[in-house]
């Protein structure tokens, strides 16, 4: 059985997600939360910024104890470990339903100009994301053409998984995080030096 503190955490996530900060009151969470008063909610939690705080914590210990995990497997070559991610992040938004999208960019793109304690903490997120990328990237750096920016690539991967999370759950269609899911595949892919000799080679 969860504890009070996990309850009231989980309530926020599901509430964040699908409505945004801005738009989610103490009120909402203890209602979602099941709680009996506020009492309970502010005997864990100071203020909804503080809850937001724990939100962005949970979510990114669970990501990095599965998504994460599964760059850092050294059983699996690195570039094939890069597309069994790619591949969790779509499972992941397909068992969503495309509802939700990613907490990080969700409270990102709301709270980066109004809250800079929950930017920074976000920001924190992100650049631990890259960095766990670019480790990969930097592994592999024997199969990819000579000059490969490591870090930058990192960083374009992570934007386009936002953005496609993004896009699906707006338009509700898993076919589109499933394509660009594939097109960012080819293009790491391009960056691999076999393939792309093969992909320069002029057509007979």
């Amino acid at each position: 059985m969860k504890d009070r503190r996990s309850q009231i955490i989980d309530a926020a996530t599901e509430l964040i997600c699908r409505s945004g900060f801005a738009q989610t009151s103490v009120d909402d969470v203890i209602r979602e939360a099941g709680l009996c008063g506020k009492g309970h909610f502010y005997h864990h939690f100071k203020s909804k910024e503080e809850l937001g705080f724990a939100v962005v914590q949970r979510q990114f210990e669970h990501f990095a104890g599965h998504g994460l995990a599964i760059l850092r497997d050294p059983r699996v070559p690195p570039l094939e470990r890069l597309d069994r991610f790619i591949d969790a992040m779509v499972e992941g938004q397909e068992e969503r339903g495309c509802a939700v999208g990613c907490p990080f960019g969700t409270l990102g793109a709301e709270l980066s100009e109004h809250n800079e304690g929950l930017r920074l903490e976000l920001a924190k997120v992100f650049e631990k994301w890259a960095s766990q990328l670019d480790v990969l990237l930097y592994e592999a750096r024997d199969e990819l053409i000579e000059g490969t920016d490591t870090r930058g690539l990192a960083q374009f991967i992570i934007a386009t998984l936002e953005g496609a999370m993004l896009m699906s759950r707006v338009q509700r269609r898993m076919a589109i995080m499933r394509g660009i899911a594939d097109q960012l595949k080819q293009y790491v892919g391009s960056r691999v030096r076999g393939r792309a000799m093969v992909a320069a080679r002029p057509s007979a």
